[in-house]
């Protein structure tokens, strides 16, 4: 009976080590096959580890080796402990946390020593399995609550299926260490205990499961990423015109649904072509990267930026009305208007000509606002540009509200007088 026992906690052990040593290679082959995250690295590490902890210390000892057990078993628990620690440190580089990994590194290599110069560790299974599961458990739960606390709601469900895999092992590893303090059946040799081959059959299970779910949760990572690469304009960082649609729709919505403001600007650089012309494509793109840096700070967050066109930028501003539509309008013509160039001592002014306008969904459409935004842009440009202009349309119930404010009406799409507002 106790051959049989010790054959089955030798193939336990043995798939632990392969479950590690799969992991490792997932890890780093998602890595070269160009997800450059260095967390891949970190727990390709910790598949390693913990696969060679395994190996070394469970399988060689059952054979014929010119190395004490007790000193093979160091070298194990060591690795095993590095490979735990790996696995946190590749968790906490992922959330942009402080990593442990000197910490982790200290531990790996105070537990190697321990092994080697303390008898006690040497001769009493119940003092390695206290002395090391309490390890293993404290950085696997830390790990699985800094999942469950990560607040990206569009990975939201991966971390916690990751965090599903660790904290269950790290409760069981808890109930281990409370096991080896209260029992006195546990013997000198792991393979004489069953609750010692439950530990490896949960950590061949562990080694798979936890390869699974960090290997979904980083093909996840990359698809939200390619996402953001098809949404954003490369050179600016803006949203561009292919998500524009989307965002648009749902800023309708939510203003339908409060009955709320919403108001559209869209923003030309002033002599974009001259500068292109006369300085290069390089200093063109300086100029654009300036300016969308300007809009981020000088708008809310709740503001949605697009790159409209080549030198266009269109901005979408919910809860926003004509009055504050043109202090936000001023602000960042102001600011764009601070954001000169510098090429071989040259100052190289910037400036932007804005047109904006307040939609009312209630009796227009969006292509009919939008034009409208466009007209003013444009007008600002013909009246001198570095300026702001505002097309204002009257609702059915104020229609003489921008008496005093039209310098040239134009009839829109619905048949009413929209005014434009220079200021």
């Amino acid at each position: 009976m106790s051959e049989i026992l010790l054959l089955d906690v030798r193939t336990l052990a043995f798939v632990s080590a392969v479950g590690g040593f799969l992991m490792a290679a997932a890890m780093y082959g998602i890595y070269v096959a160009g997800m450059r995250e260095r967390c891949l690295i970190d727990w390709a590490w910790a598949g390693a580890a913990t696969g060679g902890g395994f190996l070394i210390g469970h399988i060689l000892q059952t054979i014929a080796v010119p190395i004490p057990a007790w000193m093979v078993a160091a070298v194990a628990n060591a690795l095993i402990a590095l490979g735990h620690g790996m696995l946190l440190v590749g968790v906490q580089r992922y959330l942009g946390k402080r990593c442990w990994t000197g910490l982790v590194l200290a531990v790996a290599a105070a537990m190697l020593v321990s092994g080697f110069i303390f008898p006690e560790l040497r001769e009493t299974l119940r003092l390695r399995i206290v002395f090391h599961s309490g390890w293993y458990a404290l950085v696997d739960t830390y790990a699985g609550i800094l999942l469950l606390r990560s607040a990206r709601p569009q990975m939201q469900r991966f971390h916690w299926f990751v965090a599903a895999v660790l904290l269950p092992y790290a409760a069981f590893l808890w109930v281990r260490l409370g096991y080896a303090v209260a029992s006195a059946a546990l013997t000198t040799s792991f393979t004489q205990d069953p609750f010692q081959a439950a530990n490896f059959l949960l950590a061949m299970i562990f080694g798979f499961a936890i390869a699974i779910a960090l290997a979904l949760m980083m093909f996840r990572e990359k698809q939200l990423e390619l996402l953001r690469l098809a949404e954003r304009d490369p050179l600016t960082g803006m949203l561009n015109r292919l998500s524009m649609d989307k965002a648009v729709a749902r800023s309708i919505e939510i203003a339908e649904r409060d009955r709320s403001p919403l108001s559209v600007m869209i923003l030309d650089i002033d002599h974009f072509k001259e500068i292109n012309d006369e300085y290069g494509h390089q200093v063109g793109d300086h100029a654009l990267q300036a300016v969308a840096r300007r809009i981020r700070e000088e708008t809310r967050e709740h503001d949605k930026a697009f790159r409209y066109g080549g030198e266009e930028f269109m901005l979408l501003l919910p809860a926003t009305d004509a009055e504050m539509l043109e202090a936000i309008a001023e602000r960042l013509r102001k600011a764009v208007a601070r954001s000169a160039l510098q090429v071989d001592g040259e100052n190289i002014p910037i400036s932007a000509s804005i047109g904006g306008t307040e939609f009312h969904f209630e009796r227009e459409s969006w292509e009919t606002c939008l034009k409208r935004a466009d007209d003013a842009m444009y007008r600002a440009k013909c009246a001198g540009r570095n300026r702001v202009t505002l097309a204002i349309g009257p609702r059915r119930d104020d229609a003489e509200s921008t008496i005093g404010l039209s310098l040239t009406p134009s009839r829109d799409a619905v048949g009413e007088y929209a005014g434009f507002k220079e200021i």
